[in-house]
């Protein structure tokens, strides 16, 4: 009995001394590298490959966008799902409102926003124009979006074309940068950056934007920003307000631009100079069709050292002619006064 105890034991130490031989001699892979490995082929299987599958974004039962890709692959480590061969449509108060193709677009599924290369989008009613569309933008290098004209074809629609676009759940905007080129009726505006919704409703240009009014006398227009209201047909600029039309320079705080009467409002610190003449006001009136600018509240008319203040200031920018009506105060310099004589 004894002796089985001791060789039992004996068998123990040998199986102890074994192993630690093997610990020490063997060739083995480092746990690490196991653990690495593992890992990798863990992040293998959580990513997804897919092929003709459909993506849609919805907050609160309420769905804005949705869109189908002939493959795709999501990253579950970034969170990123990149779509190949993408057609989607924006989704406006549960309806389809603005359809788009893209050749790429990404998912960002844990910041709620969606990326698109090179989209091209449209409505239902500019889907038949998408080929004249295409033709008569094909050499320009910027995005370019057209906006229907209300008032002269209530049934025409949107299109356009960008560099890259992106939306975002947070804001429910999409946002273009890059170069803009935006044309809408007579109006046509440039500027580094396009945010709006997705039925391109409000649209707001910024980024050192211009905008061109063509007729018989085209007016330019610079501004910090310029809010498009395609329903209603306006145009407001903001910041810093300057108009050049036939060599006569106006200023003001605030523009609205109404396209079916073709005509302006310019409100607060409104001034306006041709050579050494100046007219001032808080309010003025430019009819663009006319040619005549109407200037009221508060007003003064300046030439040279000379003051002249009315109730109404008529501006004629084809005749260039100031002409002052109402009660007026007249103030000439005693210097001009001696050179007259």
């Amino acid at each position: 009995m004894e002796f089985l105890k001791r060789l039992g034991f004996l068998a123990f130490v040998l199986f102890i001394l074994f192993l630690f031989i093997w610990a020490l001699y063997l060739p083995k892979e480092e746990i690490t590298s196991t653990i690495t490995k593992t890992l990798e082929q863990q992040k293998e299987r959580l990513d997804l490959l897919f092929e003709g599958v459909t993506f849609q974004e919805s907050s609160g039962g309420v769905k804005y966008w949705e869109i189908k890709a002939k493959s795709s692959a999501i990253n579950n480590t970034t969170g990123l799902a990149t779509l190949e061969e993408a057609v989607g449509y924006f989704f406006e108060s549960g309806r389809p409102t603005l359809k788009f193709l893209s050749p790429r677009a990404f998912w960002q599924m844990n910041k709620k926003e969606i990326y698109l290369e090179n989209p091209l989008g449209y409505d239902v009613k500019s889907e038949s124009k998408l080929k004249q569309f295409l033709s008569e933008i094909k050499d320009k290098e910027v995005s370019v979006f057209s906006l229907p004209a209300r008032y002269k074809n209530p049934g025409e629609g949107i299109l356009f074309k960008a560099k890259r676009l992106s939306w975002k759940l947070i804001n429910k905007k999409m946002l273009c940068e890059g170069g803009i080129w935006l044309n809408k009726g007579e109006i046509t505006g440039t500027g580094d950056t396009l945010q709006a919704d997705v039925g391109l409703k409000k649209v707001l240009l910024y980024g050192h934007p211009r905008v061109i009014i063509s007729n018989e006398n085209p007016t330019l227009i610079v501004a910090e920003r310029f809010e498009v209201d395609t329903p209603s047909d306006t145009l407001q600029a903001g910041g810093g307000v300057k108009i050049e039309s036939d060599q006569i320079k106006i200023t003001a705080e605030r523009l609205v631009y109404h396209q079916k009467d073709d005509d302006l409002e310019l409100q607060n610190k409104v001034v306006i100079t041709y050579g050494d003449t100046r007219a001032e006001s808080k309010r003025a009136h430019y009819d663009l069709k006319r040619q005549l600018i109407t200037l009221t509240e508060a007003t003064r008319f300046v030439r040279r050292g000379s003051r002249l203040s009315g109730n109404t200031i008529i501006v004629s920018v084809k005749d260039k002619t100031f002409k002052v009506l109402g009660k007026t105060k007249v103030v000439i310099p005693e210097a001009e006064i001696k050179e007259e004589k």
